[in-house]
C-alpha cells in the first residue's frame, strides 16, 4: 500500500465551532451551579446569582477549549503530523462529511492535547480537494519504520 501524499492546509476555527463550545460550556456551568445551589438549599436570589456566575464561567471555559480564532497550519509530511510546527498524532474523533473534529496528541512530555475543528462547508473546488487529501492522510495506515519482508514458506514435501 502506498503512503498518503504530503499535504499542507491552513485552517481556522469557525464561528459555529466557537459558539457551540461556548453554549455547551455555559449549559454545563449553569447546571453544576444550580445543582450546588439546590444541594446547599440557598435562597432564590443567591441561587440565581450563582447560576449566572456558573454560566459565565462555563462560557469562558468553553471558548478557551475552542481555541483562538486565528488560523493554524496542518501538515502531513508522509511520516507524521504537525500542527503549527509542533509534531504529534492526529486522531479523528467526529467525521460529519465536510466537518471534522480532530484531537492532536503530542508524543512526548506532559503537554496537553488540542481539539481542532476543521470545516470545508464553504469550500468550493479547492476546499473539496483539500478535504479529500486530508481524509486520505488521516485514514491511511501510518508508515512503518522498517517494513517487514513477506515470509515465504517452502511448500510441504511428501517424504518417501
Amino acid at each position: 500500500m502506498r503512503p498518503a501524499p504530503s499535504l499542507a492546509l491552513q485552517c481556522a476555527s469557525s464561528r459555529a465551532w466557537r459558539l457551540a463550545c461556548a453554549v455547551v460550556g455555559a449549559a454545563a456551568g449553569a447546571s453544576v451551579a444550580a445543582w450546588a445551589g439546590e444541594h446547599l438549599e440557598w435562597a432564590p436570589p443567591a441561587l440565581a446569582s450563582i447560576v449566572g456566575c456558573g454560566t459565565l464561567a462555563g462560557a469562558v471555559l468553553g471558548l478557551r477549549i475552542a481555541g483562538s480564532a486565528r488560523s493554524f497550519d496542518i501538515r502531513w509530511d508522509g511520516q507524521g503530523w504537525q500542527v503549527d510546527g509542533v509534531r504529534g498524532r492526529l486522531q479523528v474523533m467526529l467525521d460529519f462529511d465536510r466537518r471534522l473534529l480532530l484531537l492532536r496528541h503530542r508524543p512526548d512530555g506532559p503537554a496537553r492535547a488540542r481539539w481542532i475543528a476543521v470545516s470545508f462547508a464553504r469550500g468550493g473546488l479547492q476546499g473539496l480537494h483539500g478535504l479529500r487529501v486530508l481524509r486520505t492522510a488521516l485514514y491511511s495506515r501510518p508508515p512503518e519504520a522498517t517494513p517487514e519482508q513477506p515470509h515465504v514458506r517452502a511448500p510441504d514435501r511428501a517424504t518417501d
